[in-house]
Parts: structure tokens; sequence; C-alpha cells
């Protein structure tokens, strides 16, 4: 049984599992009410007119809303790379990337409507790094690999609690990935050799909201399925401090994996994994 498919297997058992979890978590919060309310009909016609109407549910909101989340994602990777039969082996920590400058562009985006949502996240990046090669003195090898990764998913809101709010998520992650071995002899010519290709996967997952206080939560959210790579996951966590009701600062950690190995002999078999600062706003008046 190849990796992909046992990957596969995982996120619909993982899927499956996290809405059932979810249905019988909701239906033992509204079973609550349900009883308190039985109870209640036994008591005196007076105790009845004092009783408090639930808060609007998040299905109850006619409104879309909008959030955007900015962040800095310090990582530093770790595994192979390879192009046209040539590999090396890739070890950029992330002192290493803010010596060198290669940190990407990234963010995310949210639309929310009712229990639904269609977050779009983004990273570019350029990561490289030179080796030497100790069974040839004097030589070296540089290798350059340029990412960007773009991911759009489908959320459903399966548990909204007091405690905890649960989403199941699906959907595609798309890559671009260039990489290029450059070998540096102690006299010229060089020699390189370089190849680029895009795939996408498809991944699914969930992500859990814990509120702490009114101004701090918690949040984590993994993934994991495959396509074009053999094996495409990540994992991340946060947590968000509301320093104004539109407008809020958290810093987590985020480890994405991937192995992509084509036709071609193109190799992208690593881990990136580092601090993520983050910076999130709300737009307009956002559901309870």
């Amino acid at each position: 049984m190849s990796i992909s498919w046992r990957v596969c297997q995982g996120v619909v058992f993982g899927s499956v599992l996290a809405v059932c979890v979810g249905s019988t978590a909701k239906a033992q919060d509204q079973a609550g009410p349900a009883n308190a309310q039985l109870q209640s009909q036994g008591n005196a016609s007076a105790t009845q007119s004092n009783v408090i109407p639930p808060a609007p549910s998040v299905d109850d909101d006619p409104n879309w809303h909008f959030t955007s989340l900015s962040y800095l994602w310090l990582p530093g990777v770790h595994g192979i790379a390879g192009a046209k039969g040539y590999e090396s082996n890739v070890d950029v920590s992330p002192i290493d990337l803010l010596k060198h400058f290669n940190i990407g562009l990234m963010g995310s985006f949210e639309p929310q409507y009712k229990r639904w949502s269609l977050p779009v996240d983004f990273v570019w990046a350029k990561l490289s790094d030179t080796k030497a090669i100790s069974l040839l003195p004097g030589y070296s090898v540089k290798a350059t690999v340029k990412e960007g990764i773009f991911t759009q998913k489908v959320n459903y809101l399966v548990l909204n609690g007091k405690m905890v709010k649960v989403r199941a998520t699906a959907g595609v992650r798309g890559w671009y990935v260039s990489e290029n071995l450059n070998l540096t002899p102690p006299t010229p010519p060089s020699f390189s050799a370089g190849t680029s290709q895009g795939w996408a996967d498809v991944v699914g997952g969930a992500n859990f909201v814990v509120p702490l206080s009114p101004k701090i939560a918690v949040i984590i959210a993994g993934d994991a399925g495959g396509g074009g790579a053999n094996v495409d996951y990540q994992v991340a966590g946060f947590a968000n401090l509301q320093i104004k009701p539109k407008w809020g600062i958290g810093i987590g950690y985020r480890y994405l994996d991937i192995n992509y190995r084509n036709s071609n002999s193109a190799v992208l078999d690593v881990h990136e994994s580092g601090i993520v600062l983050t910076l999130l706003y709300k737009y307009g008046k956002q559901p309870q």
C-alpha cells in the first residue's frame, strides 16, 4: 500500500471522526438546554416570564464576515533537494534565512458566511544553502529552492461551543518549485543543473479555536494529503491576543512537510518549521 494512499485513508478517517465527534458534542450541547426547558415547564408561570432568550446563533447571522491574517514565518529547512539526478542535503536554520534575507511574502484571507468559510493562504519564499564536499577538497555545492504555495480550502463549523470551536477543512494546495544545484570547483568553470515544476495536492483536516479569555484564544490547525506529491502535511498553532475589537497579534509555530519526486528526477523532500508572528484584522461586525 503506497504512502499517499495511506495518507488519503487517514484524511478521510480523520474527517469522518471529526464530524462524528462534533455532531455528538453538538447534540449534547442541545440536550442540556432542552432538559432545562422541560424542568422549567413544571415551575410557576411567573418563573417562566423571567427566562432570558438565548443569544443568536451563527446560523441566524445573515451577513458575510471577513478576516485577514498577515504573518511572518521564520522557518528552518531540512531535507533533500535535487534536479536531473543530482541531489544535495539542505540544512538551513532560521538564522541563516535572516542572514541571507530569504524571507518571502505570506498571508491569508478568510470570508465567512454562517458555518461556512473559504480561507485562502499563500507563501512565496526563496531558500538556499551552500555546503562543502568532504570527498572533493575545494569543491562546494549550492542548492537553491524557490517555492510558491497557494492553498484554497472550504471550512465547515462542526462545533460552535463556548469552550471550543471545531472546523472541518478540505481543499487543494498548489505548489510551484524551482530547484538549482551549482557545483563550484577550485578553478572555473562551475557546473549547474536546475528544473522547475508545479503540482497540486488534495488535503483535508481540522482546526480548533480554544478561547482562554475574552481577549486570548489558542488556534490549532492541521491538514494532510497528497496527489502530485507523495506526502503533503502541516501542523500549526498560535496564541492570539485581541488588542482592539478588530486587531489582534499573535505568536506560534508552523511545521510543513513535503515529499515530492517526479519522473524527471526532481526531488523536494524537506520539512520547514519555525516561529510565526501574526497580525490579524477583522472586517465589520464579527459573529459571536
